[in-house]
């Protein structure tokens, strides 16, 4: 810097001269209008902010008109016939108030330290906990997920501000929670901690239908709440976050986390001890929640049709509506609703009626139990039983124990037995603690479904009177394994609808092992081999072999794929790679309402349709709040696929192992019969151009079946069916364009050639099979071929023997020895022996021809040695290929046999094509005439 006297004055000069003063003005006036401009649009903005504030805060309803204590209206559940059912209401089975004197401290402060910590400190709304959830909510990418509303603000929302579900911008939900922190402020100023706190702890939901802690420590702990220990309070505070994840019963691990979470905040937050907390702790609560996992009994016990409604409304109001599961009980319960069931009220009586009715059943009922007790050991501590472990500790020693009982007597007096066994010198019963309940056994399930539009029309899931409301819906909730039913669905559609395969492909019916690491050998119910053997013939005798090649030919992936799409939510990824499947031997097993839509898709011509228990929901004002009349479907099948499966499941009926289930010409049937291992499940799944039924029957134990007493589901399904179709009209299942006729061989599925295939010792082999079009034979049958015999020696004919000491006969190739083609196998023994008794050095006919020609098998009638024919020069015409009867079943084929289980698929092992081999031999794939 120069700061000589000459820079300074030129320096002042500059600054002091006109156009620098000017320039100075300008930006100083700048400055302060940008200012003022500033501070007008600040103004202006807290104006109006508070101007939209004041008008929120005047379009919220007063304290005084606000009703923030738990209410509601009862819902009602009507027939399809408009009948009421079913009435749904809070106040006794949902909800049981109780007062803040009858809630432990320890109950409060867990609800507090988890959802609320600065409860008794705020008026109403939480400031440090709003600043903590936005910090959070900008720290993590501005995804607000930390709430910050008060316990006061939850329940302005469960019981002021209940239409928040509904609501459809940010602005909606700004101006909400605008209003409810304000009426929280509110009624703060006008009620104590006390009777907010009381009011929440009775509105909230705990999962298993429970609203508020009265009822909630009875379900979970069979208690009053005023007795619950400070483990099961956490337990209980734990839930509320979310119903269904922290369910104690269904989810123990995930309320354990959080019950943690709730006894630390309590012990951080000086509500307990670190002995009251080291206590809790160790606590084995989670055993104790399961010993008392029964259903309060309600003066009205609902069906089991409306026990599985009403999880299917809840769930859409939580999916569809976006309710919390708390809103979606609360709404369910004590919103007013009126619920359009599917439910057909003669259907339902014919069902239950038909169930209970011991003429179905082949021996009188046994009697089983639940059973719970508590012993108090002399130095206090108290051990928890239940049949489960009765069941251990007899079948300690005697694997076979059962619960299992002739009478309720004889269930009562082994009871007491167990007492005794169990019980030492200075035990006493916990009082209250011992609780039994009876069941019928071998027990039963069946869903009816209208497959045209998925309604579910009636349902039952057990047998026997119902006690409680969500007690075990064997037809809903329970997964038992298919057997054979799951062949249908998971190998036969697959296989013809995008396998290649066809009615009339064929399998070998032979000695066969699951692939690698799956199992071992694949067995049929009747320990028969029958060699080859027609699709159709497998679904209609329930062949295991079949059906377990035919899954493996077409890969159990594609099996995999097909069961996702009829709508079979309980089968795994990591079971797609299974050729069990085939035969329904699965790790969780499939619930009877999913078999029977999975069943009801293939009677709808190949369309999925979700079952539905109700139409439409009304609210409280009429207003329609669910409209569920339109179906939620996709296409699983072609329609030719679906019906040339329910074409053979009528040869089920007819001829196969569902006879004693078809009720009569009367009416269109098709269906498939299955059992599991030991007869532990019996099940009888099948349609009409009606409805759908599938009936499972079984103990609740899994214990075993005699063989001769699992008819019972075929008896109920053909009682109930018959009785609901007693006066419809008699309809046929439509067939759709695209369905061909061929004549082929049962032995190789392709094009029958006539002579041979018609010409097999058994009888005609040759029967008209049904197909989508292309899908047709366009070869000739490979596993059959003549051969020409001498009479003399009985072996094949050499170029030698008399052409009046031949004779041709049909022999089978490319079968398996030891199954029931064996006899009519062109074994290579055979093969290598031509006739022995005429030859050059013994024989006088030289240069006669070996046998007489044969149009397409041998063109050289010049006599001597013939060369075998060759299969391209077939001249012989096919089967007439467009006749459009049925199949026909006669000639060769054994009569279907009742009982079968089980089935899966297999690869083809394809016929042997190869004729001849040495000189002499004549053997041809054309018929000898």
């Amino acid at each position: 810097m120069n700061y000589g006297k000459k820079s300074t004055q030129k320096r002042e000069k500059e600054l002091t001269s006109k156009s620098t003063m000017i320039r100075k003005k300008f930006y100083v006036i700048f400055c302060k209008s940008l200012l003022v401009c500033v501070f007008a649009v600040m103004v202006i903005g807290a104006c109006s902010g508070v101007g939209v504030i004041r008008g929120i805060i005047a379009s919220a309803p007063t304290i005084d008109d606000i009703v923030a204590t738990p209410t509601g209206f009862l819902s009602t559940v009507l027939d399809a016939n408009g009948n009421q059912t079913a009435t749904l209401v809070a106040s006794g089975s949902n909800r049981r108030a109780v007062t803040i004197d009858e809630i432990p401290k320890n109950l409060q402060h867990a609800f507090v330290a988890i959802e609320d910590e600065r409860f008794y400190e705020h008026n109403g709304i939480d400031v440090t906990g709003i600043i903590r959830a936005g910090v959070k909510g900008v720290a993590s990418g501005f995804h607000f997920s930390e709430g910050a509303s008060t316990i006061t603000q939850q329940l302005l929302k469960n019981t002021v501000f209940t239409s928040w579900t509904s609501e459809s911008s940010m602005a909606d939900k700004f101006e909400r929670k605008f209003q409810e922190q304000y009426l929280a402020l509110q009624l703060e100023k006008v009620v104590d901690k006390d009777w907010i706190l009381e009011n929440y702890l009775n509105a909230i939901n705990l999962g298993q239908n429970t609203l508020g802690v009265g009822v909630a420590s009875e379900r979970y702990f069979g208690k009053d709440v005023s007795d619950l220990t400070l483990s099961e309070c956490a337990v209980l505070a734990a839930i509320t976050q979310n119903p269904s994840k922290y369910n104690p019963i269904t989810n123990p691990q995930e309320n354990s986390k959080r019950r943690m979470k709730v006894l630390n905040n309590m012990k951080d937050q000086g509500y307990i001890s670190q002995e009251e907390y080291d206590e809790a702790v160790a606590d084995n609560v989670y055993d104790r929640i399961q010993l008392v996992n029964i259903e309060s009994e309600t003066n009205s016990i609902n069906s089991y049709f409306v026990d599985e409604l009403t999880d299917q409304v809840i769930q859409d109001l939580v999916e569809q509506k976006g309710y919390t599961e708390t809103q979606a009980y609360k709404a369910l319960y004590q919103g007013g609703l009126t619920i359009y069931s599917t439910q057909d009220p003669e259907i339902q009586a014919i069902c239950d009626d038909e169930v209970n009715n011991l003429d179905n059943y082949p021996t009188a009922p046994k009697v089983s139990f639940s059973y719970r007790l508590s012993v108090r050991s002399a130095d206090g501590s108290i051990s928890n039983y239940s049949e489960q472990t009765m069941l251990s500790y007899y079948q300690s020693s005697n694997k076979s124990f059962s619960i299992n009982f002739n009478s309720e007597e004889e269930a009562a007096a082994a009871i007491e037995q167990y007492k005794t066994d169990i019980m030492k010198d200075g035990d006493t019963i916990v009082n209250g603690s011992e609780t039994v309940t009876y069941t019928l056994q071998p027990q039963a399930a069946l869903t009816i479904i209208d497959q045209s539009t998925g309604n579910v029309k009636a349902l039952v899931g057990g047998r026997g009177d119902k006690t409680a409301n969500k007690t075990l819906n064997r037809a809903a909730d329970t997964t038992r394994q298919p057997g054979s039913t799951f062949k249908i669905i998971a190998a036969y559609a697959p296989a013809l609808d995008a396998g290649g395969l066809t009615l009339a492909s064929v399998q070998d019916d032979a000695p066969y092992n699951y692939g690698s690491g799956q199992g071992g050998a694949v067995n049929n119910y009747d320990n028969r081999y029958r060699g080859f053997t027609t699709l159709r013939e497998a679904i209609t005798n329930s062949i295991n072999i079949v059906t377990v090649k035919t899954l493996a030919q077409i890969g159990p992936s594609l099996g995999y794929d097909y069961i996702c799409d009829f709508g079979i939510t309980t089968v795994g990824l990591d079971e797609s790679s299974n050729e069990t499947l085939a035969l329904g031997g699965l790790t969780h097993g499939v619930t009877n309402l999913e078999l029977t839509a999975a069943y009801a898709t293939i009677a709808n011509s190949g369309t999925y349709i979700k079952p539905k228990f109700y139409t439409k929901i009304l609210d409280h004002d009429g207003n329609v709040l669910i409209d569920n009349t339109e179906p939620v479907s996709h296409t699983v099948l072609k329609d030719t696929t679906a019906w040339l499966l329910t074409d053979a499941m009528k040869d089920v009926m007819t001829q196969g192992t569902g006879t004693p289930a078809y009720f009569g010409s009367s009416m269109a049937q098709a269906g498939k019969s299955g059992t599991t291992t030991k007869n532990r499940d019996a099940l009888f799944a099948g349609f009409t151009p009606y409805y759908t039924c599938v009936v499972w029957g079984g103990f609740d134990d899994n214990s075993p079946q005699s063989g001769g007493q699992t008819t019972y589901p075929k008896k109920i399904w053909k009682a109930v069916m018959s009785r609901i179709h007693e006066n419809l009209e008699y309809q046929d299942f439509t067939k759709p364009s695209g369905i061909v006729t061929a004549q082929v061989c049962k032995e190789s599925g392709k094009l029958a050639i006539a002579g041979v295939c018609d010409a097999d010792p058994r009888g005609s082999q040759v029967y008209t099979e049904y197909f989508a079009e292309g899908t047709q034979p366009t070869e000739y049958c490979d596993h059959h071929i003549v051969a020409n015999i001498c009479n003399a020696s009985g072996q094949l004919a050499g170029g030698y023997c008399p052409a009046d000491s031949i004779s041709s006969r049909v022999f089978v190739i490319g079968g398996t020895v030891g199954t029931e083609d064996t006899p009519y196998l062109l074994t290579d023994d055979f093969k290598n022996n031509t006739c022995t008794m005429h030859n050059e050095g013994n024989s006088t006919y030289q240069g006669t021809s070996a046998f007489s020609a044969v149009p397409g098998v041998n063109n050289d009638n010049s006599g001597g040695t013939q060369a075998p024919a060759d299969n391209t020069q077939q001249t012989q015409p096919p089967a007439d290929t467009t006749d459009n009867t049925p199949a026909d079943n006669t000639g060769g084929g054994d009569a279907p046999s009742d009982g079968a289980t089980g089935g899966d698929s297999s690869t083809n092992t394809g016929g042997d094509n190869t004729s001849g081999g040495n000189d002499g031999w004549n053997i041809g794939d054309a018929p000898v005439q």
